[in-house]
């Protein structure tokens, strides 16, 4: 009797073994099968960690918390142009800069996209169609954390020096494809005679209007275009070399202009071109 008892404790106890495991199996199985949600991947927060300084994990976090997406229609042909854009702050008032080129219509057709919420244009301040930009006064948009005009930019000719060597680091967030918001890390790859910054990294159509920043967190600027190279067969996009328009070629004073001019319902079709003739 003894003996069967020792037995089939044997056998309880290799049972009971035989159960923790398979239970533990399946614990690391349906861990394995839990997916974080599209909130968790998205989040301001949710940096890789291989960005271990805090300056650069900032810099991410900026990047991305001020990164809008621009659509604006062309009303005549239904046309839709979506580029990029940068969420920021001057004069204590709020604004978008971007690029001039994906501008098709007026303010009442143009629509500041966060999240899938739409958030109206109140007046252009500023299209400029020489250095390709146009300034849009906007609402708050509480979601948001704006860059600080000129707090948030480089100021100093060291600190362009620096920011702008080749091989310094770079990092934007925008809509390449209408995809995003993406976070693209790139670097100074050299400078144009004409006063463009080409950085070695990548964009493609939607993404023109980005917000470049240096390593430090400093805006730098915004994504341009594309370069295209001359083949055998034609032309040749090269979406890994991207020209960046340097922030000290917008005329940020242009919005001193607005400050005392009350917003009225009809300014919203109206904007203010430093191209045009007076």
């Amino acid at each position: 009797m003894a003996k069967f008892f020792k037995v089939l404790l044997r056998m309880l106890s290799l049972a009971s073994v035989c159960f923790l495991i398979l239970h533990l199996g399946q614990q690391h199985i349906e861990k394995m099968q839990t997916a974080p949600t599209y909130a968790e991947l998205s989040s301001f927060k949710n940096n890789s960690p291989h960005y271990l300084l805090t300056t650069q994990k900032r810099t991410i976090e900026k990047s991305r918390s001020s990164t809008v997406r621009v659509l604006s229609l062309a009303e005549a042909t239904g046309s839709i142009a979506s580029s990029s854009g940068t969420y920021i702050t001057m004069f204590g008032h709020y604004y978008v800069i971007t690029t001039n080129h994906g501008i098709l219509g007026n303010c009442q057709v143009t629509k500041i996209i966060v999240d899938s919420e739409s958030h109206d244009c109140l007046r252009f301040i500023e299209q400029n169609e020489e250095v390709d930009y146009a300034l849009i006064e906007i609402s708050k948009i509480p979601r948001l954390s704006p860059i600080k005009i000129p707090r948030d930019m480089i100021t100093s000719n060291r600190e362009w020096k620096s920011s702008l060597s080749i091989m310094a680091k770079t990092f934007y967030t925008g809509f390449p494809n209408s995809e995003g918001p993406l976070t693209i890390a790139g670097n100074v790859a050299g400078h144009s005679q004409d006063g463009y910054i080409y950085i070695n990294s990548y964009a493609w159509s939607g993404s023109s209007g980005s917000g470049v920043f240096s390593q430090k967190g400093k805006y730098m600027g915004f994504v341009l275009a594309i370069d295209v190279g001359s083949g055998f067969d034609g032309p040749t996009i090269l979406e890994n070399i991207v020209l960046v328009v340097p922030a000290y070629r917008i005329n940020w004073a242009s919005a001193i202009d607005f400050l005392d001019i009350p917003l009225q319902e009809e300014d919203t079709a109206n904007y203010k071109d430093t191209n045009s003739e007076e």
